[in-house]
């Protein structure tokens, strides 16, 4: 009995542990969570104040503010840029270096437009909105570090020609991909001979024959309409009157189907006469079938194919695409 209660008392003292450490475990997983998107957040808010604090430097720039705009700009561009952009940064540069020079601080003007140099060696300033003299002083730099800025120059150059160059090579190898996974045009060429001999066929074998398919349809049509009504007449009569005698109170409606089934019998050999006049006129010895399939490029897919030698004998072997 105390053994049983120990053991009792040991499981309910357990329990909780338990608990405990899962506790601890899904607290520890929301706080990485809590990280996780407070830095996404974090750096979402970075972007968004480094772009606020830009415009604030620029509206103190335009009302002459120049003590403010250094202080504003200072801290975004050194001792690492804050920018995400490369434009906003140069124009950052700018308005820098010219503060440091509305100020009187050349050193610290020199330095910044060192930096604007180095990161675009090519670059002018607009002599609408600068003034002359900071004009000149902004060239005196540029004639100093000409030859390094042209080795700049010409090293970004390098790498935007090679950049171009790998553009366009990705380009052409997504260009091959495409072609093979693109299915084939195949255009297949048939050439039929016709004969002469089938433009007196009836039902309209000549004009089929030459291409003519609404011309031939139409003769064909025709003459199967008339040729079951002439047809039916004949039945008709032949099984109504076996003998061929027709009695005087019947004569008038015999006569009647009687030149239906003449009417539709000749009918029937007008059509024909028409098609086979119309399939001589357009006869040709030949024709050309044109036909335009789609098919897939199936990788891995062979073929037995064999070719006569021209000194005797034949070459059987496997084509494929591997």
């Amino acid at each position: 009995m105390l053994i049983f209660l120990i053991i009792a008392l040991i499981s309910t003292q357990e329990k909780p542990t338990k608990v405990d450490s899962r506790k601890k475990l899904s607290r520890k997983v929301e706080k990485k969570s809590k990280k996780a998107g407070e830095s996404d957040s974090d750096n979402q808010d970075k972007s968004r104040t480094t772009k606020e604090t830009f415009e604030k430097a620029k509206q103190e720039a335009l009302h002459g503010n120049y003590k403010n705009t250094i202080k504003i700009l200072r801290p975004l561009l050194y001792p690492t840029s804050k920018f995400a952009n490369e434009e906003d940064e140069i124009e950052a540069l700018r308005l820098l270096a010219l503060s440091f020079w509305y100020q009187g601080d050349k050193a610290n003007a020199l330095q910044s437009f060192v930096v604007l140099l180095n990161r675009r060696p090519s670059y002018k300033l607009d002599p609408v909105l600068v003034p002359s003299g900071a004009i000149e002083f902004f060239n005196d730099i540029k004639v100093k570090l000409k030859e390094k800025l042209d080795k700049i120059k010409k090293q970004k150059e390098l790498e935007a020609k090679r950049k171009k160059e790998m553009e366009k090579e990705a380009r052409r190898k997504r260009l091959v991909e495409l072609k093979k996974k693109s299915p084939i045009l195949v255009k297949n060429v048939t050439i039929n001979k016709n004969y002469f001999i089938f433009n007196f066929f009836p039902f309209a074998l000549g004009q089929f024959q030459n291409g003519d398919q609404i011309k031939g349809w139409t003769s064909v049509s025709l003459q199967v309409v008339s040729g079951l009504i002439s047809a039916g007449a004949y039945s008709y009569l032949s099984y109504k009157y076996p003998s061929g005698k027709v009695p005087l109170s019947k004569a008038s409606s015999a006569r009647q189907i009687q030149y239906l089934q003449v009417g539709s019998g000749l009918f029937f050999f007008g059509v024909w006469l028409i098609s086979a006049v119309d399939a001589v006129i357009n006869y040709k010895p030949s024709r050309q079938e044109v036909k335009r399939q789609l098919y897939r490029r199936d990788k891995n897919k062979f073929k037995l194919f064999g070719s006569p030698l021209p000194e005797g004998g034949a070459v059987f072997g496997i084509k494929g695409e591997f």
